[in-house]
């Protein structure tokens, strides 16, 4: 969701701009909020799974029955695929959205600084900023790095 600046196209209004800071920063709270509830369910997961062990799996190991005692000494493998399965959906479903964000959040500030170099900007930049000019608003920081990017050596 990261913002896409287009230098061929006006520039969006700072009402535009604020509109999507402020659906980014929603997002990101909610993002929160499922980091949360993921925690709290791994964690009552893993108790659950301590209890069980501690509960049915030790008792079962020190009577040795045949039937179960091959199956509980598979067991511990099972935590481990709690673990790989957990932090594998954790990282799809909510760090790298997460992290999206985070960087949209940032793209949309005010740019403190603007980097000048010695090279004439084409025109599309300069009517671009001029466009920016012309609205009142300062540039933000995705159209500040679109342009560094652009006028990279």
């Amino acid at each position: 969701m990261p913002i896409e600046i287009d230098f061929d196209a006006a520039p969006p209004s700072a009402d535009v701009l604020n509109e999507k800071r402020a659906q980014a920063v929603a997002e990101r709270a909610a993002y929160r909020k499922k980091n949360i509830i993921f925690t709290s369910s791994l964690a009552l997961l893993v108790v659950v799974y301590v209890t069980f062990v501690i509960k049915v799996i030790i008792p079962m190991m020190a009577e040795a029955e045949p039937d179960w005692g091959m199956a509980t000494y598979f067991f511990p493998y099972f935590t481990f695929v709690i673990f790989v399965v957990g932090n594998d959906l954790h990282i799809k479903f909510i760090e790298k959205p997460s992290k999206l964000l985070d960087k949209t959040i940032a793209g949309l500030t005010e740019a403190s600084a603007v980097k000048t170099n010695n090279k004439q900007p084409p025109d599309n930049i300069s009517r671009y900023v001029t466009q920016v000019a012309a609205q009142g608003r300062p540039l933000v920081q995705a159209e500040v790095d679109a342009m560094n990017e652009w006028l990279k050596p």
